[in-house]
């Protein structure tokens, strides 16, 4: 059950990013990043590989669905990577909160934040190594800088959903766990 609500909290994000965000006349610059939010919000709550997997499943959505307007699979790449890094260090090191326990929600705000600020730089990192000529340090600046702003304030639409679903639907480990079942204890 956990699997198909995630699965539908973020289908709906990617398509209310395809279809109204990413069509907003922005003239400052990039719009705020529902789908980063989604993707991290499944990657402080799972494993890595499952988290990259959500990420390349997103990232590809996001690549193939229109106005794209960069070489497919580049937003892939960097959402897979950012997912799967993400997850390790929450599973490794209690990153966005103690090492399996629930994170709470404004760390994942902050994880977020963090995240829109490496996707951004990764992002230009692969256009750059791809040859895209808009890639300036001047563009880059700006459109992370924005785009973090953005996503972190309007981010909270897809994460906090998704983060509580994730987290209402968990199955407890300890479900199964019993105790003495003598009085004399253990």
């Amino acid at each position: 059950m956990r699997a198909l609500v995630t699965l539908f909290l973020v289908t709906v994000t990617v398509l209310v990013q395809a279809t109204v965000v990413n069509r907003l006349p922005f003239e400052w610059g990039p719009g705020p990043d529902l789908v980063l939010a989604a993707v991290v919000a499944v990657a402080l709550t799972t494993g890595p590989a499952a988290a990259a997997a959500c990420g390349f499943a997103a990232g590809l959505a996001m690549d193939v669905l229109p106005p794209a307007e960069h070489p497919m699979g580049r937003y892939t790449l960097v959402l897979c990577v950012a997912a799967y890094l993400i997850s390790l260090l929450h599973s490794n090191a209690g990153l966005g909160g103690g090492s399996g326990a629930r994170v709470s929600r404004w760390a994942a705000v902050g994880v977020t934040a963090v995240a829109s600020v490496g996707v951004g730089l990764g992002y230009a990192l692969v256009g750059m190594i791809m040859g895209d000529a808009h890639i300036t340090v001047s563009a880059v600046a700006s459109n992370v800088g924005i785009g973090t702003l953005l996503t972190t304030l309007f981010g909270p639409l897809a994460l906090l959903p998704i983060l509580w679903a994730r987290t209402l639907l968990a199955e407890d480990e300890y479900a199964t766990i019993q105790g003495p079942t003598s009085v004399g204890g253990w």
